[in-house]
């Protein structure tokens, strides 16, 4: 009885609200939806659309818009002009503000807009060795104005690593093993083989048939460790934001941080 109570109480508010406010600040009012994100095992969240947006499109609470695509996973969208377009950013990957992603907003915001676009990275002709180290930013004595000095990772020159780019019949997502920091590769929710980069090669791991990526990478954990350590390979914190733009530059699916579980 005072579930029933709550309820009409609950509807007789949302309508009141809706009739007394102004035409243009009506606000489609819809239930929270709780979805899933499939290359997460169990993880789940809740989106909504509010009115007037764009078909197949929906929002987070945090704001920020996001569509289920073709293969079922969750993206963050961002605006080319007035227009919201998939990202290849999956919900979960990233913290949409430090991905340069801007929150949903009205057709009258979006005119002051700028359009974004993931930055387009191309390698030198010539051999070159970048140094790994990030480098802390600088001060200026002449102009008295900060100096950032650019930090450009060692793979982004290794024809071996790149070479994962040119993938796309057996790659279309693109991660970081949690913790031993390794960049890792696959294709769809329940992969053939993954592959998983060593510090000199990608390194292919059959998957059983079904077994989800964090499985096989549990299971070889151990022997990546070991080959990681001998070959001296470091991953630094600043790679991965680099990284996950390559990965858009590629067309792939930016996963983040992967859990073996």
């Amino acid at each position: 009885m005072r579930k029933t109570k709550n309820v009409f109480l609950w509807g007789a508010l949302v309508g009141f609200a809706l009739l007394s406010a102004p035409a243009a600040a009506k606000v489609y009012v819809a239930e929270p939806l709780l979805v899933q994100q499939p290359p997460y095992a169990g993880m789940t969240f809740y989106v909504y659309r509010p009115y007037g947006m764009p078909k197949g499109w929906y929002m987070t609470f945090d704001g920020y818009p996001v569509f289920k695509n073709k293969d079922g996973v969750w993206v963050y969208g961002a605006y080319h002009g007035p227009n919201l377009v998939p990202t290849h950013y999956v919900v979960g990957s990233v913290i949409p503000s430090m991905a340069g992603l801007t929150p949903y907003a009205t057709p009258a915001q979006i005119s002051s807009f700028t359009v974004w676009q993931p930055p387009v990275r191309s390698l030198p002709e010539e051999p070159y060795t970048a140094v790994r180290q990030p480098q802390i930013k600088h001060q200026s004595r002449a102009a008295d104005l900060p100096i950032y000095p650019t930090y450009t990772p060692e793979w982004l020159f290794d024809r071996h690593f790149m070479a994962v780019g040119k993938w796309k019949g057996s790659v279309d997502r693109l991660g970081v093993l949690h913790r031993l920091g390794t960049p890792v590769a696959w294709k769809g929710n329940s992969p053939n083989v993954l592959y998983v980069w060593t510090g000199e090669m990608w390194y292919s791991i059959m998957a059983r048939e079904g077994q989800r990526p964090a499985g096989v990478l549990k299971e070889n954990l151990y022997f990546l460790t070991r080959r990681t350590k001998r070959n001296g390979f470091v991953w630094y914190e600043a790679d991965v934001p680099l990284l996950a733009q390559q990965a858009a530059v590629w067309g792939y699916y930016w996963m983040g941080e992967v859990m073996p579980r």
